[in-house]
């Protein structure tokens, strides 16, 4: 449809023990994984009630463990929200959504190198208008709950957060 242009990808993982794994998250076309070096791609986010990716992200420590982060962060006039963060233990097989509906847009998903268990989420809130559920989330269970460590106000969200890999409690 007119509000929903594909063809923009968003994020992408790279298993780093082989990196013949790679997942994508697009737009509006869901998440996609090859697990030949890009020579097929199968869709492996359709069963979702969203097809709008914002971040993608790969357990460093347990590379079957797959953050997805719904909602394009990119503000532009086609940008398609989403219902939250989910998460697969099997590759991406199966999803579980484990929270944060009301974010709307998530921009990044940062994986703790050591603890698989502890995950940062940048959430960027709605495009167009304030909300609350917006800033920096953390969980330290998997997603079972979170936490809001970063809150600024209803209208300001975050978009990008990355842990130092040789020191995880240091958030850029």
């Amino acid at each position: 449809g007119p509000a929903i242009m594909g063809g923009r990808i968003d994020e992408f993982a790279v298993v780093e023990s082989d990196p013949k794994i790679v997942y994508v998250g697009t737009a509006s076309g869901g998440v996609w994984k090859t697990t030949n070096a890009g020579t097929t791609w199968t869709p492996i986010f359709d069963g979702q009630p969203v097809s709008s990716i914002g971040a993608v992200a790969l357990a460093p420590s347990d590379p079957s463990i797959l953050w997805v982060g719904t909602g394009e962060a990119n503000n532009r006039q086609s940008s398609s929200w989403g219902n939250g963060v989910y998460k697969s233990t099997d590759a991406g097989k199966t999803f579980t959504n484990v929270g944060l509906a009301d974010s709307h847009h998530i921009g990044r998903i940062a994986v703790h190198p050591a603890n698989p268990e502890t995950v940062y989420v940048a959430a960027v809130g709605r495009l167009w208008g304030p909300n609350r559920e917006r800033g920096l989330f953390k969980t330290t269970d998997g997603g079972a709950t979170w936490k809001n460590v970063l809150f600024v106000d209803e209208n300001t969200g975050v978009t990008d957060a990355v842990l130092d890999r040789t020191a995880p409690d240091t958030i850029y």
